[in-house]
């Protein structure tokens, strides 16, 4: 019961419903009118026969025939529009879905995209979301039009003859059986190809990514003995699933032979003549016969789907139960003005009440001054860096900008305020333009200008073909490890915010590279309030103040000049790296 419950895919079906209304209207008549195409021809059929081949009338048997075939298109342009907006209906709503799973996702905690794998949450948004539109594009709306069909077809023979309407009613079943147990056993079979083909697909990855140790190895053999399981595996599985696929149509129209057969033995007057109906009903009963099969394969298909899609159900379910990042915003009527202090008081933090990660941190940054946080890793740095950026809230204890808890500031005002730059920047598909600003409208492309200009990347991208137009991403324009590091120094100078949060950003840099960003930071540095995290002494970029952790706590702390004439933690870090070892 708490899978109907869902409240994202009930406010999807919701919204689809009101936006698509005419859809669905017309979709009802479709399938109405399908259903009644299904059960005319085999009654007129029946009038053709007994009232005038039969007698040996042939004047209304041209306009007859033609109302048949008449019925038979109008059934098949039903059914296709009965299809056509399914699909149109179906489809809204996945879309509704993913747009309200959108919306749910980005009102998560950042710790549920540090618990949950990248590949399990697209997984949701994907497998699971058409598992989903599988039930209302060919599982619900296709077992309900089906199972009115069979219905129509059933109440059709009753008229025709009730005797013969009773042993339809108790083969129905029969029929049923027989289709789900092959339709059932097919999905199994189809499922283990399925994983077989992924268990080749993964082997194939492998051999691409160890070719090198392959070959120099010298296991070409062991890898082609290896790979034969996964291949020994898939043709088992097809061909377990075309022998079903063969046998079941075979299996149904032998059946429906008997079937047809059992009828005219017992209806027709020269044969057992048990129901004492006429030649022309028994054609009809016949055609319903024929007709009837077709449905009843289809609702065992469809209900395999949609116990399918429930498992897709119950995963979106779960996945709207989220708790979600409780937030009260702050209403501000005033422009945050720069520099601003930081203030840090007695800060403990862990993630999801496990261990804590940093215990009483205390430290304030004045405004306009510059502070290093240095450590191992582990230490805590990313994670105090995080909390001052208000992605997280601090278990206990409290932060401050200025006179605001960054983790209750309003999005645009946080842009505006505190500008982030961590280890490796995230490039989306897009302009470089689009990269600075985010997508941001509001900001101008004199901003844009001066943002590159001031980190000293304007130079390299005006040499570009389209400039700040140029597209950057997969399978496009490329830019050195260096002015991506650049480019994420212009994303967070780009609002003009008072505070910035730097995330080891001259990691992994060469010299050269390393010394351009050093300029750019001193550049930028001028009435800023910074906060940087480090590894190494000498990534420090002229700190006023350095801040030694370890294990979630502060040792150490002082100016630069101070902690160089103690023989402390900062001494000791210092003449490590002097003789070339990496903390």
């Amino acid at each position: 019961m708490n899978q109907l419950k869902n409240k994202i895919v009930s406010n999807s079906i919701k919204t689809t419903f009101k936006d698509k209304f005419i859809y669905i209207i017309f979709l009802a008549i479709a399938i109405i009118v399908g259903i009644l195409m299904q059960l005319i021809p085999p009654q007129i059929l029946k009038n053709i026969i007994d009232n005038n081949i039969s007698k040996g009338i042939y004047d209304n048997l041209w306009k007859l025939s033609c109302y048949y075939l008449l019925a038979v298109v109008l059934g098949g342009v039903a059914d296709f529009f009965r299809e056509y907006m399914m699909a149109i209906v179906g489809q809204n709503i996945l879309l509704n879905v993913r747009l309200n799973m959108a919306k749910k996702l980005s009102e998560l905690p950042i710790s549920y995209f540090s618990n949950n794998a990248v590949g399990e949450i697209m997984s949701r948004f994907t497998s699971d979301v058409d598992a989903v539109g599988t039930l209302f594009t060919s599982g619900l709306i296709g077992m309900l039009s089906d199972g009115l069909k069979a219905v129509g077809i059933i109440i059709s023979i009753y008229f025709l003859s009730p005797t013969l309407a009773l042993y339809m009613m108790i083969l129905v079943p029969i029929i049923y059986l027989i289709a789900r147990f092959f339709k059932h056993n097919t999905f199994k079979a189809q499922m283990e190809a399925r994983r077989a083909v992924g268990h080749m697909n993964g082997f194939v990855q492998e051999i691409f990514n160890g070719i090198r140790t392959i070959k120099i190895f010298g296991m070409e053999n062991q890898l082609i003995s290896d790979f034969q399981k996964p291949l020994n595996q898939n043709i088992e599985a097809v061909h377990k699933t075309s022998t079903l696929d063969s046998i079941f149509p075979c299996l149904m129209q032998i059946l429906r032979a008997i079937i047809i057969a059992i009828t005219v033995v017992i209806a027709a007057p020269s044969g057992l003549g048990a129901l004492g109906i006429s030649i022309g009903s028994v054609a009809a009963a016949v055609d319903l016969i024929s007709r009837m099969l077709a449905p009843i394969e289809a609702i065992a298909v469809e209900f395999q789907t949609i116990q399918e899609a429930l498992s897709g159900f119950q995963r979106i379910n779960d996945f709207g139960n989220e708790e979600e990042e409780h937030k009260t915003e702050l209403l501000l009527d005033k422009k945050v003005l720069g520099p601003l202090p930081i203030t840090i008081n007695n800060v403990t933090f862990a993630y999801d009440n496990s261990k804590n990660i940093v215990e009483n941190i205390s430290f304030d940054i004045e405004p306009g001054t510059k502070v290093a946080l240095v450590g191992r890793t582990g230490a805590g740095k990313s994670t105090i860096l995080n909390l001052v950026a208000g992605l997280y809230k601090p278990n206990q204890g409290g932060i401050k900008i200025g006179d605001f808890d960054p983790f209750e500031m309003p999005a645009d005002m946080r842009r505006r305020t505190i500008g982030i730059v961590s280890q490796s920047f995230p490039i989306y598909d897009g302009t470089i333009r689009e990269a600075i600003t985010l997508y941001d409208e509001s900001i101008t492309e004199e901003e844009v200008i001066i943002a590159a200009k001031t980190v000293g990347l304007h130079e390299d991208i005006v040499k570009l073909s389209k400039g700040y137009d140029t597209i950057i991403g997969e399978r496009e324009m490329k830019l050195s490890h260096g002015q991506y590091q650049l480019l994420a120094l212009a994303c967070a100078l780009v609002c003009n915010p008072p505070i910035l949060l730097l995330d080891e950003v001259t990691s992994g840099l060469d010299s050269i590279t390393e010394a351009k960003i050093f300029k750019a930071l001193k550049e930028i540095s001028k009435d800023r309030t910074i906060l940087t995290i480090s590894h190494r002494i000498s990534g420090i970029i002229d700190a006023d103040k350095v801040v030694m952790l370890e294990n979630g706590r502060i040792v150490e702390i002082g100016t630069p000049q101070e902690l160089a004439g103690k023989d402390g933690w900062y001494a000791k870090y210092n003449q490590i790296e002097k003789l070339g070892w990496k903390m």
